[in-house]
């Protein structure tokens, strides 16, 4: 509904608006125009402005409101501490501030929670990835596993995050990748980051996710979450020498 100098006009007053071509709608607006004050219209325009424009923001809000209580929801459902949970769901409000004011880019994911290996290993984060049926799992030894991006320690959140297709097909050496992510003000993913992403997000079987910000034992090696063995999620590491349409740097713009 709308409301105007304390009047509110139902719902079945605004659709036969909505129906109008363009054509029609200024038709009727100059009807209506040549008959009314102009210093009349100018405020009647600004205040219909101002309230659709605050019913947009309220309606982003909702869905980012919804879209993080279904995070917690998977967190709930692949049996993570419930004080780890508490961490991320006492971050809501600030969150959903935070994206409501942001920019994100076009197919992108407005922010994801991130467990950091210091609070659950990568076994344990593995298991919460899921392909219809079949549990993620590594043979890694996390001991060997190592970022080389800053990244808090504690659960966080990722922000205007793409989940590699934007780098598919393209599959450069590390310190390309993060040149160009720096030059798009980005940053690479790491593995717990990538892991989170596979956990949250349904990007099998059309993407392999290359962790570019973790190495495991040589610094020329990435991490990167795909289908391994029967179609089960694993994460593995390998020399950047694949390219094709299902692999792709994961990148986030903010943490």
């Amino acid at each position: 509904m709308l409301v105007f100098d304390n009047e509110i006009i139902p719902e079945k007053e605004e659709r036969p608006m909505r129906k109008l071509c363009k054509k029609q709608l200024f038709r009727r607006l100059l009807v209506l125009f040549r008959k009314t004050d102009q210093s009349y219209i100018d405020d009647t325009v600004t205040q219909a402005k101002s309230q659709l424009d605050g019913e947009a923001k309220e309606t982003k809000k909702n869905d980012l409101e919804k879209f993080f209580d279904s995070q917690i929801e998977t967190l709930n459902d692949r049996g993570v501490p419930e004080q780890i949970v508490e961490i991320f769901q006492n971050q809501k409000g600030a969150v959903v501030k935070k994206v409501s004011e942001m920019a994100i880019g076009d197919g992108n994911i407005p922010f994801l929670p991130v467990i950091p290996r210091s609070f659950r290993s990568p076994y344990d984060l593995m298991a919460m990835v899921k392909n219809g049926g079949k549990v993620g799992y590594t043979h890694l030894n996390p001991t060997q596993i190592s970022d080389v991006v800053d990244t808090p320690s504690e659960p966080y959140y990722i922000y205007d995050v793409n989940d590699g297709s934007s780098m598919r097909d393209k599959s450069p050496e590390p310190e390309a990748a993060e040149k160009t992510f720096k030059q798009q003000k980005r940053s690479l993913l790491i593995a717990a980051e990538v892991m989170a992403l596979t956990t949250h997000m349904n990007v099998f079987p059309k993407d392999y996710v290359w962790a570019y910000g973790s190495r495991c034992g040589h610094a020329n090696t990435v991490l990167y979450v795909f289908l391994g063995y029967d179609d089960r999620p694993e994460l593995d590491w390998s020399y950047v020498d694949i390219s094709n349409n299902y692999w792709g740097a994961a990148s986030c713009g903010s943490r």
